[in-house]
């Protein structure tokens, strides 16, 4: 009995193909592998999975977008963020970044692939809401130990974690920007504009440091004015699309597709494990690998 077959099923697929992702080569990992998608699934910051492909569709040279990747998961998100394509020669894509319960995009929805892209699009993230303040009723001032329980420089503001979850939306360590309106005063220890990390959270205050795991900052309460606001960073990514032209490979057989992460975001590499003659019948992996 043969290692493989010519049949784009998961049964016929290479065996031991998932031993570089550092996978038994059993039956088990062999249908995981098969097609698969997955962010994570084998590799911690990879898309891997293995695929049977004919001359058809290697010969496709454009196609819908299969993957979203997150590089930045961003901070404060309180509700999903929905995505932006732009450039790639293609047409209709549209996506939704899927908040978390630590208000970070933690993945993503696909809602429509679009068509005809010849290379990966460019994806934008909406930001995360601003959330307005007081500078006076909202702000406690004077010096601070430093602990998450003392109530002194805190910002009061109920910002809730996304979709419901009915946690707070900012984590110890997380990033966070002030700004003031135009014709307000920064006036309560905090630069207009500015990056701050998250010294302590919770549903209803949030306490800031200059560093990360640095020391509070002490605030002063400010005059009786509103227009004062603070908002996490927006969430960075990059779209994958299907279709020869991130390939380079022009024969039937098995191949381990893989994606990158961070700095090799949306970049696609293909392996030949098996070269053959055919492929025949089609796997479930029409979004990657478009037949036309």
């Amino acid at each position: 009995m043969g290692q493989w077959g010519n049949t784009d099923v998961a049964g016929n697929s290479v065996l031991w193909g998932v031993t570089g992702f550092n996978g038994a080569p059993n039956t088990t990992n062999r249908s995981a592998f098969y097609d698969n998608i997955t962010p994570d699934a084998f590799v911690t910051g990879l898309t891997a999975g293995q695929f049977g492909v004919d001359t058809t569709e290697m010969g496709i040279g454009n196609g819908p977008v299969a993957q979203i990747t997150i590089t930045n998961a961003g901070t404060g998100y309180i509700a999903n963020s929905t995505i932006t394509f732009s450039g790639g020669g293609g047409t209709s894509a549209a996506a939704t970044g899927t908040a978390n319960s630590s208000g970070k995009i933690s993945g993503s929805t696909i809602s429509n692939a679009g068509s005809s892209y010849e290379t990966n699009p460019t994806i934008v993230f909406a930001a995360p809401a601003n959330t307005d303040f007081n500078a006076n009723s909202a702000v406690t001032g004077g010096a601070s130990t430093g602990l998450a329980t003392d109530a002194n420089s805190t910002i009061g503001v109920a910002i809730v974690s996304a979709n419901n979850f009915g946690a707070a939306a900012f984590k110890v360590g997380d990033t966070i920007k002030y700004r003031v309106n135009t014709g307000n005063t920064a006036n309560i220890g905090l630069t207009n504009e500015t990056i701050f990390f998250v010294q302590h959270a919770n549903t209803t205050k949030i306490a800031l440091a200059a560093t990360s795991g640095g020391d509070r900052i002490t605030l002063t309460k400010g005059f009786t004015e509103a227009g004062h606001y603070l908002q996490g960073t927006t969430a960075t990514g990059a779209a994958v699309v299907g279709g020869a032209q991130n390939k380079g490979v022009t024969h039937a057989g098995w191949n381990v597709r893989t994606v990158g992460s961070g700095g090799r975001a949306g970049r696609v590499q293909y392996e030949t494990l098996v070269a053959m003659g055919s492929i025949s019948t089609d796997g479930s992996d029409d979004d990657v690998l478009p037949d036309s």
